[in-house]
C-alpha cells in the first residue's frame, strides 16, 4: 500500500478506547507486523473529486478479522494521486 501514500501522509482513529495517530510509516510498520490480510473484502462507497483534490470512503471487512470504515484525502501531485491522510473507524 505504500506507493498510494505521500511520504508526509498521516493516519488516525480509535482502536478500542485507544486513539492512535501519527506518520503513515507507523501504519506500514503495524501492517508488516500483522502480516498480509487474508480474505479481505472491500468496497469503495464514495468518491468526490474537485480539481486536484479528492475524498474516498472505503468499507473493509475481514482486515485481521475486523471491519473498518476509512476516509482517505488525496491530492494530485504532478500526475499521480497520493493519499495525504487516512482516518478510520473500527466497528465493534
Amino acid at each position: 500500500m505504500k506507493p498510494a501514500f505521500h511520504g508526509t501522509a498521516t493516519w488516525s482513529g480509535y482502536v478500542g478506547p485507544d486513539f492512535v495517530a501519527g506518520p503513515i510509516q507507523t501504519l506500514f510498520d503495524w501492517n508488516d507486523s500483522n502480516g498480509a490480510a487474508q480474505d479481505l473484502v472491500y468496497k469503495i462507497s464514495k468518491i468526490e473529486i474537485v480539481g486536484t483534490i479528492a475524498s474516498v470512503r472505503v468499507e473493509t471487512d475481514n482486515w485481521t478479522g475486523n471491519r473498518f470504515t476509512d476516509f482517505f484525502n488525496l491530492v494530485k501531485v504532478d500526475e499521480d494521486w497520493k493519499i495525504m491522510n487516512k482516518i478510520f473507524h473500527l466497528h465493534t
